[in-house]
């Protein structure tokens, strides 16, 4: 939750930490993470590719 004490140094530490770090076992979109867990491979081909086409 957001309260006022929260400062984008932390703001972005606990993003820096969920992209590093991410919890499978409480996914925003199951399927996602039904492929983190079970085929990596293939979940880090298609975040490569996501990266590519949005982010680039």
């Amino acid at each position: 939750n957001w309260s006022p004490a929260l400062t984008i140094s932390k703001v972005l530490l606990s993003i820096c930490s969920l992209l590093c770090d991410p919890n499978p076992d409480d996914p925003l979109v199951p399927e996602i993470a039904r492929q983190y867990k079970q085929d990596r491979e293939a979940y880090n081909a298609t975040a490569r590719q996501w990266t590519q086409k949005y982010a680039m």
